[in-house]
């Protein structure tokens, strides 16, 4: 099994310094997570004893690669139980991250395994993507959404748009603001395709997630794409 100590080493392996902290947060994660499973279903019970390898490392491997502008606000779109939101306010703890998930039952666990870390920025809200982003209040106010497992891209890159700030200026080495970060598996050749094609769409970019140590873990056909999109009124979209 794949602990703690071998995620840490990991992440320094690829620069990406987890700090004693940091360490013992994410090692809390886990536990508050798993207990949580136990009563409702936020990750497969078949891969709880892959916490780190298929869960926190695939939250923040994308970092080995990319950096967030500092003090940014997220959403994280279809969040469960916090994935990948969590283990990314963890690294970047100036995050300001709203999580989103339609089930209520998921929300309010996700609500009380916060509670229990001591967050005290994140809000955590019940609701549709695609209705939330229509609101006056969520409307352009966020740097990046990201997700993990929301849907088929085309249909996240749709639900997305509403929230993102238009894409501009320099933001150097880090991903620029008005991003939606998705971390992707298997083939979605055709979803991408789809949302390529979509109006909103500027670019929507597909990088090989490789980074020292992959061989070590079974999961590794994740790809990190990044979309942005076009200035335009928002209500044109679709």
């Amino acid at each position: 099994m794949k602990d703690l100590e071998w995620f840490v080493s990991i992440c320094a392996a690829n620069g990406l310094k987890i700090s004693d902290e940091q360490a013992s947060t994410f090692e809390k994660y886990r536990t508050l997570l798993l207990a949580a499973n136990n009563q409702l279903n936020l990750i497969s019970r078949k891969d709880e004893e892959n916490f780190y390898p298929n869960h926190a490392l695939n939250s923040v491997s994308f970092l080995f690669l990319k950096k967030l502008i500092p003090d940014a606000s997220m959403v994280d779109l279809g969040t469960g139980g916090g994935l990948p939101g969590i283990p990314v306010s963890i690294i970047y703890s100036e995050m300001r991250l709203t999580f989103v998930d339609s089930i209520m039952k998921k929300t309010a666990a996700l609500s009380e395994i916060l509670r229990e870390l001591g967050c005290r920025r994140p809000t955590v809200i019940n609701a549709r993507a695609e209705e939330l982003s229509k609101k006056g209040d969520f409307q352009a106010h966020f740097d990046y959404v990201i997700s993990r497992a929301a849907g088929k891209l085309d249909d996240v890159a749709k639900w997305s748009r509403g929230f993102l700030k238009d894409s501009g200026g320099d933001s150097g080495a880090a991903i620029p603001p008005g991003t939606l970060i998705v971390l992707k598996g298997g083939a979605f050749e055709e979803e991408l395709k789809h949302t390529r094609s979509l109006k909103s769409v500027a670019s929507a970019d597909v990088i090989d997630m490789t980074f020292q140590g992959m061989d070590e873990i079974y999961n590794r056909e994740k790809k990190l794409v990044l979309i942005t999109f076009k200035r335009a009124p928002l209500r044109s979209w679709n």
